[in-house]
């Protein structure tokens, strides 16, 4: 502020330094910006600028002489033209990728509708679920269903544990011990079991737990039997086996940053085996179900 500057008393050598510096503030102030060394105003306006604005005067605007100005004109044109068309490139890229990634989204998507078609259409499908004693790697199963792509029931059964079901797995199944008591065991629907599938495309919504569900039921009735790991992987060779929670968990497309993939979608089935494989049915049916832009174009 120039108040403040004029205000403070100065022994002569400060006074002097002031002098100077405000000299060589005036000097720059008043000569042309475009370097030509012209003078575009007089110290004494930029002066009384300064101090009907209250302001520094380094805070002047210079001023340009006629042919520096032109020349500055031109190039700021010069400089806004380029930052149009690197805008403008930008955009165009930014457009592009939008519409490659929208393609590759309707051809996975197409991709996806075609598999699931494919499952439904296959007389090898049967879709098989389980509901358990909980979640640990020794729970056993207590409820078992297989059902073909076209909804008919191959089998449906509560299965005795032989243990007790935990309050929590009850909670979330509703199956308790006293409904399981008269049931079979694992044991006793292996042979329906194995009608069921044999030489089948298999499709187990989140199929890694009921896998090995199903691999801890065949360990303990093959028991300590010498070849019973061989026996468990024979069992599981006899079938295909496919997991249709990625593929409807993509087709949905619910990115998640945090896991890096898209979202896993809930079956919905309501916790019971055969509720859960007539659900995973109509998931199929949901993503092999024509488009709207399908249904828009062909009409």
């Amino acid at each position: 502020m120039l108040e403040g500057w004029y205000a403070k008393r100065l022994c002569r050598a400060c006074a002097a330094a002031r002098k100077r510096k405000l000299d060589e503030l005036l000097t720059e102030a008043v000569a042309c910006p475009g370097g030509c060394g012209r003078r575009t105003a007089a110290k004494k306006r930029v002066l009384a600028w300064a101090l009907a604005n209250h302001r520094a005067v380094q805070s002047w605007t210079r001023l340009y002489c006629p042919p520096c100005g032109e020349a500055h004109r031109i190039e700021q044109q010069r400089l806004d033209a380029e930052r149009a068309a690197a805008w403008e490139r930008r955009r165009a890229e930014d457009a592009e990728r939008e519409a490659r990634a929208r393609e590759a989204r309707r051809q996975e998507v197409a991709g996806l509708a075609a598999w699931a078609r494919d499952a439904l259409a296959d007389p090898r499908t049967v879709i098989l679920d389980t509901e358990t004693t909980g979640l640990e790697d020794d729970a056993r199963i207590v409820d078992i269903a297989v059902v073909t792509a076209a909804g008919r029931v191959l089998l449906d059964t509560l299965v005795n544990p032989g243990e007790p079901i935990p309050p929590s797995a009850t909670a979330i199944h509703g199956i308790t011990d006293a409904m399981v008591a008269g049931a079979p065991t694992f044991g006793e629907i292996l042979g329906a079991l194995d009608r069921a599938i044999d030489g089948q495309r298999v499709l187990i919504y989140n199929k890694p737990f009921d896998v090995e569900r199903l691999k801890h039921e065949l360990t303990l009735h093959f028991g300590d039997a010498i070849d019973a790991d061989d026996a468990v992987r024979a069992w599981f060779t006899g079938a295909h086996w496919e997991d249709p929670m990625v593929p409807y968990s993509d087709w949905v497309g619910e990115w998640s940053d945090w896991h890096g993939n898209n979202r896993w979608q809930p079956l919905n089935g309501g916790h019971r085996a055969l509720g859960d494989c007539l659900a995973v049915i109509e998931r199929l049916r949901e993503m092999a179900a024509p488009a709207r832009a399908e249904l828009e174009d062909a009409a």
